[in-house]
């Protein structure tokens, strides 16, 4: 199967593998963001964090696309 990117596919399940990505792009962006804060680099965290927002959510948008119907003439 196919992945496609559309608005509707917000409602359908994400691929396992896109998921993945974007829950680990939160998290990793989320760290460098924390860490950006504790040692005073406030925009660098704010973009930071917006970045792996962001990218989760878009990944939201992913879902696997339905296979064509196969022709079924006798």
């Amino acid at each position: 199967m196919s992945t496609k990117f559309t608005w509707k596919g917000y409602w359908q399940p994400t691929p396992t593998r896109l998921r993945k990505f974007g829950d680990a792009l939160l998290g990793i962006f989320s760290i460098a963001s924390v860490s950006s804060t504790i040692t005073d680099h406030k925009n660098l965290a704010i973009v930071s964090l917006i970045i792996g927002i962001v990218g989760k959510v878009l990944s939201n948008f992913f879902a696997e696309e339905a296979p064509a119907p196969e022709d079924q003439t006798d």
